[in-house]
């Protein structure tokens, strides 16, 4: 069994995303399985504004099913990884 982490976030200024990604790894641990990261890019403007995107999906074996409290604190605990300006387009955590 694993636990599917996927998410999408918009900033308004380009962030240290290395420094998201380490404290993705001690909310989630080590033996985290990268499928795919989106470095933070130039992705959209809303004049005035302009945002950058960044991104993931990761996976971890799991022994045993989280319930959704669980998944839900987890899920908070990624979105206080990153600045508090950052608008959050997609977050998903499941299990697989």
């Amino acid at each position: 069994m694993k636990m599917m982490i996927d998410g999408v976030f918009y900033n308004p200024e380009k962030i240290n995303f290395e420094s998201v990604l380490q404290k993705l790894v001690e909310i989630l641990g080590e033996d985290l399985k990268v499928l795919s990261l989106e470095f933070p890019e130039f992705a959209a403007i809303y004049e005035p504004d302009c945002y950058y995107r960044s991104g993931f999906c990761l996976d971890k074996e799991i022994d045993e099913e989280l319930s959704s409290e669980e998944l839900a604190k987890i899920k908070e605990e990624i979105i206080a990884a990153f600045p508090k300006d950052t608008i959050v387009y997609s977050l998903m955590c499941e299990i697989l």
